[in-house]
């Protein structure tokens, strides 16, 4: 029987997340999706009943639990007995919701959400992080997620890989003025909600598929995202 992988995705009602889950729901590979939430969004309410086996909704009211030991993970997780291969972490929350919360969601929670990898062998962690993410910026949006990068990248992890995309348009979940207005103007980088969830799932099916899953850690631009974008639809189109 051929194996299904299994994955945790923190972030799920986001722009990213959700067209994520779409992706993973469609899949014939992944066999557990799990999600933590505090909200179920439309999209999950009319679930085929194959999709329904498939997707795992926590709702919780934080993610302070990544935190915890493995035992306290494992219990959040319902103590079922499944080894993951992938944890997605598509958080994102905005510098006008207060210094503290920002730091909180976009640096603890992310490292936090790795070492959960760590603590529960699971061999990929997969992160949307910004363009322009650098730990000795001014700017606290860059600042944070450049520290966040910096902290993943050590853990004892097989396979991280951060996705570094340019403004993010076309929201399903968010309509921003800064993201609309980029869609007119040529020369700024730039990806759909949908081209950066698709990206992501299949730099995570291509490792999980591979044969020989070498260790490594990576950091992806806006550009090189678009290549596995434009790849996974050639491929598509040839089907």
């Amino acid at each position: 029987m051929e194996k299904k992988f299994n994955a945790i995705i923190i972030g799920a009602t986001g722009a990213v997340g959700r067209e994520l889950v779409d992706y993973l729901l469609k899949s014939n590979k992944y066999g557990k999706i799990v999600v933590f939430v505090r909200r179920i969004i439309d999209r999950w309410v009319n679930l085929k009943e194959e999709e329904k086996k498939i997707l795992k909704i926590i709702k919780i009211d934080n993610l302070d639990f990544l935190g915890g030991t493995k035992e306290e993970i494992l219990n959040k997780l319902g103590n079922e007995d499944i080894q993951f291969d992938v944890v997605f972490n598509v958080l994102g929350s905005r510098v006008k919701m207060g210094d503290e919360e920002f730091r909180k969601v976009d640096f603890t929670y992310v490292v936090n959400s790795a070492e959960m990898c760590v603590k529960l062998n699971i061999p990929h962690f997969s992160h949307c992080s910004a363009m322009g993410a650098d730990k000795n910026s001014w700017f606290l949006y860059n600042r944070v997620k450049g520290e966040a990068e910096e902290e993943e990248m050590k853990k004892n992890i097989k396979y991280i890989s951060i996705f570094r995309p340019g403004g993010i348009v076309e929201r399903d979940n968010d309509d921003r003025f800064i993201e609309k207005l980029m869609k007119f103007i040529p020369f700024l980088s730039r990806i759909s909600s949908k081209d950066l969830a698709c990206a992501m799932f299949n730099d995570d099916l291509n490792y999980q598929i591979s044969e020989k899953k070498e260790e490594k850690k990576i950091k992806l631009n806006n550009d090189e995202i678009l290549k596995i974008v434009e790849k996974s639809k050639n491929i598509e189109n040839k089907k």
